[in-house]
C-alpha cells in the first residue's frame, strides 16, 4: 500500500475524486503496473469513503487492467466481477462482461470467454454510440485479440466512423490497439502460407503508424512508451514487407527504451522486427540472438501461441541460413502445425456464433419471463412477479443481514372513483400511482401491483429509511395534480409497512403488512402505519 504523504486530495462540494482514477490511468498507459496496484488500494479507500462511486469504479478497473497485464489473471477475474457489480449502466456491463472475457481467454477458459464476449456483444447492439460505447467496443477488440478473433477485433477497433471526432489520447490507443492486433493477424496469415492476406495486414500496420511518427507530427502528442510501442510495431510492418534496413534501424532506437521503461512484453516486437530484418540481410547469428530475445520476453506475459509464433519466426533463420533436407522438412511440420492451430481459430469463430445465439436465446427467454411477471396497464411487477419476489427475500436466496420491508399501499375509497367518475378514470389513476411508485423507487427497490387498487414496493432498507421512502409516495401521491384526469378527482393511499425478520415465511411478513395496512385504514385512511 502506497504512501499517503503529499497525496494531494482536493474534494470538491460533491466529492468528485476523478483526478485519482486519471492518474491511475496515466500509470498503466506507461506500462507502471506494480505502481498502480500500490495505489489502487489507497485511492478506492478514499473514493469510497467519500461516496464517489464512478471514481472507486475507475480505479477498480485500473487495478484490474494491471493485474491482467502482470498475469495475475485468478486476482484480475475477482476485481472483473467487482466492476460488473459496479456497473450502472448496460453499457458498463457491457465492458465488464468483456474485459472478464479477456481474462477467461488469457487463463484457457475459452468457453466461459467466448459467452461473456457474446453477451457483451449483445448488449452494445442496443447501446447509445457515445463515447462509453466506444470504450466498451475497445474492451471487446482485445478480448477478441485474445481469443484470436481477429475479424471481431478489427471490426470492434473501427466502430467509431469519424475518427477526427475522436480525443487525441484516444485515436492513439484504438490504432495501437488495432494495429498489434493487425500485426498478428498477418503473421498467422504468414505462417499457413497466405502471404498475399499477410501483407495486407503488414501495409495495414505501417499506415496506422507512420503518420504518427513523421517529422511533421507534434513531438509532444505522445507519451515516450506510445511512441516506442508505435515504433516497435512500425518496426514489424517494415521488416516484414521487405525494408529491412528502416526496420533494422527503428527497432534499434526503441529497444533501449521499452527496456527502460520496463515494458518488456511490448519489447518483444521490436526484437522480433530487429530479428527478422537482420534475418533478411543474412545476419544470421544476429537475427536468432534477436528472435530467442523475443521468445523469452514473450515468456513473461503472453499466451502460448504468440511464443509459437517467435519460435516458427526463429525456424526461418535456420531452415535460411543452413538449406537442407532436414530443414526443409522441420519447416513442413512446423507449417502443418501453424495450419492446424489456424483451423482451431476458425472453430473458435463457429464458436463465437454458437455463444452468441445461446446469448440471445437466453434474453428472449429472460423477456418472455419479464413479460409474464408485469402488469400492462401499469407496467409494474404482477402477481406472479410479486411473489417471486417474495419467495426470494423469505428463502434460502436471502443474504444474511440483509434489511428489506414490505410496503402494502391501497387507493383509499377506489370503489367510489370508478363509481363516481368512470372505470376509465379508474385506469387512469391506476397508471399515475404505478409511475409515481417507479419514480419514487430506487434500482433496488421492486413496485408491484398485486389486485385491483392494491400495490407493494419491496424496498431494500432499515425501516427508518423505508418509512421516509413510503411518506415521501403518500405525500407525492395526494399532491398530484389529478385535476388533470378528472376536474374534483381527489387520491389518497394508506400504507402498511413491516420489515422482513428472520425466520419469516412469506405469509408471516405479508400478514404482518396487510396489519399495519388495517391500522391506517381504521385511523383515517391517507396515513402510513408501520
Amino acid at each position: 500500500m502506497g504512501s499517503s504523504s503529499g497525496l494531494p486530495v482536493p474534494i470538491d462540494q460533491f466529492g468528485t475524486l476523478k483526478h485519482l482514477g486519471l492518474r491511475l490511468r496515466r500509470l498503466y498507459g506507461e506500462g507502471r503496473y506494480e505502481e498502480v496496484l500500490e495505489l489502487a488500494d489507497e485511492y478506492l479507500w478514499i473514493a469510497e469513503a467519500f461516496g464517489d462511486r464512478e471514481s472507486a469504479r475507475s480505479v477498480v478497473q485500473s487495478y484490474s487492467y494491471a493485474l491482467t497485464e502482470l498475469g495475475r489473471y485468478a486476482e484480475a477475474e475477482a476485481m472483473s466481477w467487482d466492476l460488473l457489480r459496479r456497473a450502472v449502466s448496460r453499457v458498463g456491463q457491457a465492458k465488464a462482461n468483456a474485459d472478464m472475457a479477456d481474462v477467461m481467454s488469457r487463463m484457457g477458459r475459452l468457453e466461459e470467454g467466448l459467452h461473456k464476449l457474446a453477451a457483451a456483444m449483445t448488449v452494445l447492439e442496443s447501446c447509445p454510440r457515445d463515447s462509453w460505447y466506444y470504450a466498451a467496443m475497445s474492451s471487446v477488440a482485445e478480448a477478441a485479440r485474445w481469443a484470436e478473433l481477429y475479424e471481431l477485433a478489427d471490426h470492434a477497433t473501427t466502430a467509431e466512423p469519424r475518427p477526427d471526432t475522436i480525443e487525441h489520447s484516444r485515436r492513439v490507443i484504438r490504432d495501437l490497439q488495432r494495429a498489434e492486433a493487425l500485426l498478428e493477424w498477418g503473421l498467422r496469415l504468414d505462417h499457413v502460407g497466405r502471404l498475399e492476406e499477410a501483407g495486407v495486414r503488414f501495409r495495414d500496420v505501417i499506415a496506422l503508424t507512420r503518420p504518427w511518427l513523421d517529422a511533421d507530427a507534434d513531438p509532444d502528442s505522445l507519451l515516450g512508451s506510445d511512441q516506442a510501442m508505435l515504433g516497435a510495431l512500425l518496426a514489424c510492418g517494415l521488416a516484414k514487407t521487405g525494408a529491412a534496413e528502416e526496420a533494422r534501424a527503428l527497432a534499434v532506437a526503441v529497444i533501449p527504451d521499452l527496456h527502460a521503461d520496463g515494458r518488456l512484453f511490448d519489447a518483444r516486437l521490436a526484437h522480433l522486427a530487429y530479428g527478422v530484418a537482420l534475418r533478411s540481410i543474412g545476419e544470421y547469428d544476429a537475427a536468432a540472438r534477436e528472435l530467442i530475445a523475443a521468445e523469452q520476453l514473450c515468456a513473461l506475459a503472453g499466451a502460448v501461441r504468440h511464443r509459437l509464433i517467435f519460435q516458427f519466426e526463429l525456424a526461418l533463420v535456420a531452415a535460411q541460413s543452413e538449406p537442407s533436407q532436414a530443414t526443409r522438412h522441420l519447416m513442413a511440420g512446423l507449417r502443418a502445425h501453424a495450419e492446424q492451430l489456424w483451423q482451431l481459430r476458425l472453430d473458435r469463430v463457429a464458436m463465437l456464433r454458437q455463444a452468441s445465439r445461446r446469448v440471445q436465446l437466453e434474453a428472449d427467454h429472460a423477456s418472455a419471463d419479464t413479460a409474464a411477471q408485469t402488469d400492462p396497464l401499469t407496467r409494474l411487477a404482477n402477481r406472479r412477479g410479486f411473489d417471486r419476489r417474495m419467495a426470494n427475500l423469505t428463502g434460502d436466496a436471502r443474504t444474511v443481514n440483509e434489511q428489506v420491508c414490505l410496503l402494502l399501499v391501497d387507493l383509499d375509497n377506489f370503489k367510489q372513483i370508478n363509481d363516481g367518475f368512470s372505470h376509465g378514470v379508474g385506469d387512469a389513476v391506476l397508471r399515475e400511482i404505478g409511475h409515481i411508485l417507479r419514480t419514487e423507487c430506487r434500482a433496488s427497490d421492486l413496485p408491484a401491483r398485486f389486485g385491483g387498487d392494491e400495490f407493494g414496493v419491496f424496498l431494500a432498507a432499515d425501516p427508518a429509511t423505508a418509512a421516509r421512502i413510503a411518506a415521501r409516495m403518500r405525500t407525492v401521491i395526494r399532491g398530484h395534480d389529478w385535476h388533470r384526469i378528472a376536474l374534483g378527482l381527489r387520491v389518497t393511499v394508506s400504507m402498511g409497512l413491516a420489515q422482513l425478520q428472520p425466520a419469516m415465511t412469506s405469509e408471516d411478513w405479508f400478514d404482518a403488512a396487510d396489519k399495519h395496512l388495517y391500522l391506517a385504514k381504521r385511523a383515517g385512511r391517507d396515513r402510513l402505519a408501520a
